[in-house]
């Protein structure tokens, strides 16, 4: 086992044993779980998936029109699986080899999962500029300074519109523009970084979606839902543990933190760093009152898990016999 890995088998251990300890995730909450509640956060997961697999099908068409949204979802489900189950193993790299088997323009395909990744990040990013007042008006501590704007609403809000709607204008005349497309691929292509070939990779499958705009839009639209539904299914979980409602809002900017920290892999899965980095937003948040919240996240975690087993079964007494 390689050095790396067995560092983020012990930040992972010691991250859980350390909140463990502080009383900051209590393991007993698995057996005290609600069973209308269980059915709730499996039926906002199962949503979760079909979405998600919808959402990475709609850049998958403009690679190969001869994908179906059955084949997506059964590739997208098996890294969804693999991801929480196995830690170690990269979901995204299994499911995209899954569904390139026997197609064509298997780099098309194999790029809109970064692509799709990208537009997730983006998707976190509007979310927090969207809750940015509400954060300053919860705690106005969190900044060093006065922010004006916020409190405007009024103007914010039209801004942020107006800002966004730019951006989307604009990088659809940049996808359209050609000398632009080989100015930039021209541009990585002189360096034989891997790094850099891999940036023309996507800039290349990037490019095109010149045509089918409406495709990333759609993406990023459900993006957005998906956001909006994990933090609903967070903040299910914190009512019923912390027996308090701390506020849809302050689960889901919580959840959005969490998942962007998660982009550094730290851990396998990114387990206890994840939990941590919940626990310690709730706690700023919330005006510095100190609860469980790792707990929370913890048991999002787990149901996650448990709705991924069938995956991980189905791939190894499936896909792998059929492999040997």
């Amino acid at each position: 086992m390689r050095i790396k890995s067995l560092i983020k088998i012990f930040i992972a251990a010691a991250s859980i044993y350390l909140l463990s300890k502080y009383d900051f995730l209590d393991f007993s909450y698995l057996l005290k779980l609600d069973i209308l509640l269980s059915i709730q956060i499996i039926g906002t997961i199962i949503i979760i998936i079909f979405l998600g697999s919808l959402k990475w099908h709609y850049l998958i068409k403009n690679q190969n029109q001869d994908i179906t949204y059955k084949a997506t979802i059964e590739s997208y489900y098996l890294g969804y699986a693999l991801n929480y189950i196995l830690f170690g193993i990269a979901g995204d790299v299994i499911k995209t080899i899954y569904l390139i088997k026997n197609r064509d323009n298997k780099v098309g395909i194999s790029m809109s999962v970064v692509i799709d990744r990208l537009i997730g990040l983006f998707s976190m990013f509007i979310l927090i500029m969207i809750c940015l007042p509400k954060i300053f008006f919860i705690d106005e501590s969190l900044f060093s300074f006065k922010i004006s704007i916020f409190e405007n609403l009024l103007i914010y809000y039209p801004l942020l519109f107006f800002i966004l709607v730019l951006i989307f204008i604009l990088f659809r005349k940049i996808l359209n523009s050609r000398r632009v497309n080989k100015a930039i691929l021209l541009y990585f292509y002189k360096y034989k970084n891997k790094t850099f070939r891999f940036l023309a990779k996507i800039i290349k499958v990037l490019f095109s979606y010149r045509k089918s705009t409406k495709y990333l839009l759609y993406n990023l639209i459900i993006a957005i839902a998906l956001q909006i539904i994990i933090g609903y299914s967070i903040f299910l979980i914190c009512s019923y543990i912390l027996q308090d409602d701390l506020g849809y809002l302050i689960n889901l900017i919580s959840s959005l933190v969490v998942q962007i920290v998660s982009v550094i892999p730290l851990s396998p899965g990114n387990i206890g760093v994840g939990e941590a980095a919940f626990s310690q937003v709730m706690y700023l948040l919330n005006n510095n009152i100190l609860l469980q919240y790792a707990t929370v996240y913890f048991v999002f975690r787990i149901f996650n898990m448990i709705c991924s087993v069938p995956g991980v079964i189905i791939y190894y007494l499936v896909i792998k016999k059929r492999e040997t």
